[in-house]
């Protein structure tokens, strides 16, 4: 074989591992049942009681129908109490996992939306604007075929 095909290959095949176990860790971690179908808001904060995931939580509670009508799925991950998707506990491991596969650091306060083609939107620190987030949805072409159908 030439040389310059072997050493993209070699590399190529460097790599396989060091991915491969980071998906294996995600496997757990399978969004595809939303694929296609929901937004996903993940919402990343030390407790319940962190001002900015507090703050957050009390806009989305006034903007219920807003984010069902933008298909959203919400998860609070927590790294102290129970996480949730839609208010309802999730495996104990996963906080942790999503936080190793979205490469969130311990402490911060993070939303991320993942869009429903499954890939990531926003991820914003220590910073969420709900209204902000809504734009960003109704900008997307998804979207606004949604909102073309709504009409009519």
């Amino acid at each position: 074989m030439p040389k310059i095909i072997i050493l993209p290959l070699m590399m190529l095949l460097m790599a396989v591992p060091i991915f491969s176990s980071r998906d294996a860790q995600a496997q757990s971690l399978d969004f595809s049942e939303f694929q296609w179908k929901n937004r996903l808001l993940i919402l990343f904060a030390p407790n319940r009681n962190h001002p900015l995931f507090d703050a957050f939580r009390k806009s989305l509670a006034a903007s219920q129908s807003e984010a069902a009508d933008r298909d959203l799925v919400i998860f609070e991950i927590l790294e102290s109490g129970a996480s949730s998707m839609n208010n309802e506990r999730i495996n104990s491991d996963t906080p942790r996992l999503l936080r190793e596969k979205f490469d969130v650091q311990p402490g911060a306060f993070t939303v991320m939306l993942i869009g429903k083609d499954g890939g990531v939107k926003l991820k914003r620190r220590n910073h969420a604007d709900l209204e902000e987030i809504f734009d960003l949805i109704d900008s997307m072409p998804m979207r606004q075929e949604e909102m073309r159908r709504k009409t009519k």
